[in-house]
């Protein structure tokens, strides 16, 4: 019994070898990557954050830029060889060994107007550029139920999102489901006198809701947490990561440096402001 448990064991060991080497000759032949961190290059990542799209110029103000203005970011961001990712892009990079873009860009939507849709989409389809948006969950539910489509004020409902998603130029994550504007707090941060615990068990429920509603109506799972306003409290970080969230962004006026998938936690975004130019925006920041 001995001696056949010995026989068995050596190949047993045989094999194994055997499948190390072959899987070896199938990584060296380039039919399978291998993302290995030694192979992966530190990442320049600038990051845009708009708001709203309006044609009235009375409208327009510093997080409300024109039709025209993000045109002139597309045309200049062709023209200057960035590429448009999304946060699938870059999970891919690390998880998968997929390739970035030489000069990658990230466009950041927040809050989900629908004038996102009206005037910013039509545009991503021209320019064949991504953006991922970030809208509000109580809005969407709102605007979905009252039918309002006025470009001026109204949020992008079900359908409308559905519409960009399955385009593939949208990626849309969690904005919060109602803690946008909730009273007693800045966006999703914790409020004074709160405790730890009853900040966790409140940003939890909120978040889970969004991600329950946009898996129920678009079978869609959102990656990232963008905070509402940049606001942070200390533990929110650490509750994002429980929540099963693989990158966050804030509002920080910075370009990113990402050298590790935890860098992808706290990304940084540069404001489009309006009356700006974007070539103008990315070289401040450098």
């Amino acid at each position: 019994m001995y001696a056949l448990f010995k026989v068995n064991r050596l190949l047993l060991s045989s094999a194994t070898v055997i499948g190390i080497l072959i899987l070896s000759l199938i990584i060296s032949s380039g039919v399978i990557s291998s993302p290995s961190p030694q192979s992966r290059k530190e990442i320049t990542l600038p990051v845009l954050m708009y708001h709203g799209i309006r044609k009235d110029h009375s409208a327009q103000n510093k997080y409300v830029i024109s039709p025209e203005e993000f045109e002139a970011d597309l045309k200049y961001l062709k023209e200057n060889d960035y590429e448009t990712i999304v946060v699938a892009d870059l999970l891919d990079y690390f998880d998968k060994g997929k390739q970035l873009p030489e000069k990658p860009i990230i466009l950041t939507f927040d809050d989900g107007f629908l004038n996102n849709y009206t005037y910013a989409y039509p545009l991503l389809k021209k320019y064949n550029a991504k953006m991922i948006l970030s809208p509000i969950g109580k809005y969407i539910d709102e605007y979905t139920e009252s039918g309002d489509q006025n470009p001026a004020y109204a949020q992008a409902d079900w359908n409308t999102l559905s519409e960009m998603a399955e385009s593939g130029l949208v990626e849309l994550q969690n904005h919060t489901y109602d803690m946008h504007a909730s009273s007693g707090r800045i966006g999703a941060s914790q409020k004074s006198g709160e405790s730890d615990e009853e900040y966790r068990l409140a940003l939890k429920a909120d978040l889970t809701k969004l991600n329950n509603r946009m898996k129920e109506k678009l079978g869609i799972t959102p990656t990232a947490f963008v905070y509402p306003y940049g606001a942070i409290s200390k533990t929110s970080p650490e509750i994002i990561k429980e929540l099963g969230f693989k990158a966050s962004f804030d509002c920080s006026n910075k370009i990113n440096i990402i050298s590790s998938k935890d860098d992808l936690y706290g990304l940084h975004r540069l404001i489009r402001l309006h009356g700006k130019s974007v070539r103008d925006i990315l070289s401040d920041a450098e």
